[in-house]
């Protein structure tokens, strides 16, 4: 475990497994509102597969607090161009000769925009159930009106309290008020537009400069195959996609089928010769 300061002062930290070897090393994003904790059986997979693994507790999670939301409130520019650059500026990731860069849900798409804004040096970046929030994924016009209406939720409550109450809800856990703005605008409008940042992400994302893969779950609710394909519309047409038969849930394949996950990730590294 590594102490990082970010550059704003914030003390980060990183979960380090295994040991540096002739393959790329994995720098882990988890999803919102999850503890790295909670990914120590994905990483124990990738270990017995010969990887060395960095994972990274995101901002305002438990080893890595943020004591008052409100006052200190952090959005998706924060780790971008904050967070990020000082992971990958820690000897345990930046003695690495090739990272993969590796992210669930939030943190899929916090690579996918690091990597297509430059804002780390990644040799690629795999997306792990990631997708669009945007209700245009769902299939039913009673799914949109659902998923709208959830989004609606979502923002009057964190606009009335200065923060979003996850953690009593159900969903995301505490988090700040900008994020979940930074949120919420890619979830009603289906494009990214970040809070202090002025990068046109989308052009961006439509230039990805790495290889990279998405990686869906058959049978996740939370991320369906649509939400997954309204993504990959926005990235090149050589952006690689699979599909993997785990646990058919959003969140539980990492604890209880993580090997199927590993499995279906290291077969494409070997393609890109990582």
């Amino acid at each position: 475990m590594h102490p990082v300061a970010s550059t704003d002062g914030l003390t980060l930290t990183v979960e380090e497994y295994g040991t540096p070897g002739q393959s790329a090393t994995i720098v882990f994003l988890p999803a919102l509102g999850v503890p790295l904790a909670y990914y120590r059986p994905l990483f124990e997979a990738w270990v017995a597969r010969g990887r060395h693994v960095v994972g990274v507790e995101l901002r305002g999670m438990p080893q890595s607090p943020v004591s008052d939301l409100r006052r200190d409130s952090f959005g998706y520019a924060h780790l971008l161009r904050e967070d990020l650059p000082a992971i990958f500026a820690d000897p345990a990731v930046a003695a690495a000769d090739r990272i993969v860069l590796v992210g669930h849900s939030l943190g899929g798409q916090l690579a996918l925009l690091s990597g297509a804004a430059g804002t780390v040096r990644a040799d690629a970046v795999v997306a792990l159930a990631t997708g669009t929030s945007s209700p245009a994924a769902r299939r039913t016009r009673l799914g949109r009106a659902s998923r709208a209406a959830g989004i609606r939720f979502v923002g009057a409550v964190t606009c009335s309290l200065g923060y979003w109450p996850g953690h009593r809800l159900g969903f995301a856990g505490r988090q700040p008020r900008t994020l979940m703005n930074d949120w919420g605008y890619e979830a009603r409008t289906g494009r990214y537009r970040l809070r202090g940042d002025y990068t046109d992400y989308e052009a961006a994302l439509s230039t990805l400069p790495v290889p990279a893969l998405l990686v869906g779950i058959a049978g996740d609710r939370m991320i369906p195959r649509a939400a997954v394909d309204h993504l990959a519309g926005r990235l090149p047409a050589q952006v690689s996609r699979t599909t993997i038969e785990a646990v058919p849930d959003h969140f539980l394949w990492a604890r209880r089928a993580p090997e199927k996950v590993v499995a279906g990730v290291e077969d494409w590294l070997t393609t890109q010769g990582l």
